[in-house]
């Protein structure tokens, strides 16, 4: 068996063979912000926390039920790391959309400095609902959002 590594073969456009969108980092993407058209697929309680201004928010779960929200041109996609947007890209680009996932999401977008609005979590923030799991997310992205730099 012949285990010698297969060269890294690429299309015309860029992407790796057999991969159908492309990937960009956080800076790259900054490049084209906000010119390009940015969906976030994290869900509606992420994207209110904190998100890229001018992003448009659909669920990577309500994605293959929105697909007329979107708008036509290349989607670039970013959620909280990278994983659900390249899911959400695979899903797309399987329905005739050009994409491009942004590694790293929202956080490598905020650490390489780039603008994010976000919603600071209420100092007294309501009680959870008996039965409802209690959500750690927004004071994890307030502390993230709220440390300095190195």
């Amino acid at each position: 068996m012949n285990s010698a590594p297969r060269p890294d073969t690429r299309t015309p456009d860029g992407i790796p063979e057999g991969q159908a969108y492309r990937t960009v980092t956080a800076d790259e993407f900054a490049t084209v912000w906000p010119r390009a058209t940015l969906v976030d697929v994290r869900s509606r309680e992420e994207h209110a926390t904190a998100h890229v201004p001018g992003s448009l928010n659909i669920p990577l779960d309500d994605l293959p039920s929105r697909l007329a929200d979107l708008p036509g041109g290349t989607l670039y996609l970013m959620c909280g790391s990278g994983k659900r947007s390249s899911q959400a890209a695979r899903i797309l680009t399987g329905h005739g959309y050009q994409t491009v996932n942004v590694s790293g999401g929202i956080t490598e977008w905020y650490r390489a400095g780039h603008p994010v609005t976000y919603q600071p979590a209420p100092e007294n923030p309501p009680r959870q609902q008996r039965g409802h799991s209690p959500s750690g997310l927004r004071r994890l992205l307030h502390r993230l959002f709220q440390r300095q730099s190195p």
